[in-house]
């Protein structure tokens, strides 16, 4: 059963899936439109963002720390380092969005080594998903995707580690080839 949760439940929750220092789990992705000229939008606008949760046992615990706030102010440093300006929504050219989701009752194949017999596991997963749209059209003309495994039990360090992890390399010119060079 899913439940929909404040834009800060849903950002915790991606703070889960960077709740520890190892990031090897996590995976981004990366799609832009090929016909549009990214570099060329200069200014945007917070369109919002949502959170969704699936905790059919009630096992996920909020984070100790505003989750939203912190990925929006890490998409906000890379927005602007990438020579973006953040303006009024009536004047920017891109709306920025992003939606945060936590299954906690998420289900994975684990080799058992002894029989080499794979076997299903619970392994709460968390994801992070941005997306930019073109404000005339409509039309999404990049998106960003981070996956991992929810890390209980992690500190607030930790997951804000993990969190900036998945954002910075969602934006990193050395991943991908979108707008941001």
């Amino acid at each position: 059963m899913k439940k929909f949760y404040s834009p800060l439940a849903l950002l915790f929750l991606t703070v889960l899936l960077s709740g520890c220092a190892t990031t090897k789990d996590i995976e981004v992705e990366t799609a832009s439109d090929p016909k549009v000229n990214l570099e060329g939008y200069k200014t945007y606008a917070w369109l919002g963002s949502a959170e969704v949760l699936n905790d059919p046992e009630g096992k996920w615990q909020p984070a100790k720390f505003d989750i939203s706030s912190d990925i929006k102010f890490l998409i906000d440093s890379e927005l602007r380092s990438k020579n973006l300006t953040e303006v009024a929504d009536q004047d920017a050219e891109v709306a920025i969005s992003f939606f945060t989701g936590v299954d906690m009752d998420a289900q994975q194949l684990k080799t058992d080594p002894a029989t080499d017999v794979e076997i299903p596991e619970n392994v709460p997963k968390a994801a992070l998903i941005v997306v930019a749209l073109d404000i005339k059209t409509g039309y999404v003309i990049w998106m960003g995707v981070a996956t991992g495994d929810v890390k209980e039990g992690a500190s607030v360090k930790e997951t804000k580690a993990r969190i900036a992890y998945a954002v910075n390399k969602m934006f990193n010119p050395r991943f991908y080839d979108s707008w941001f060079k």
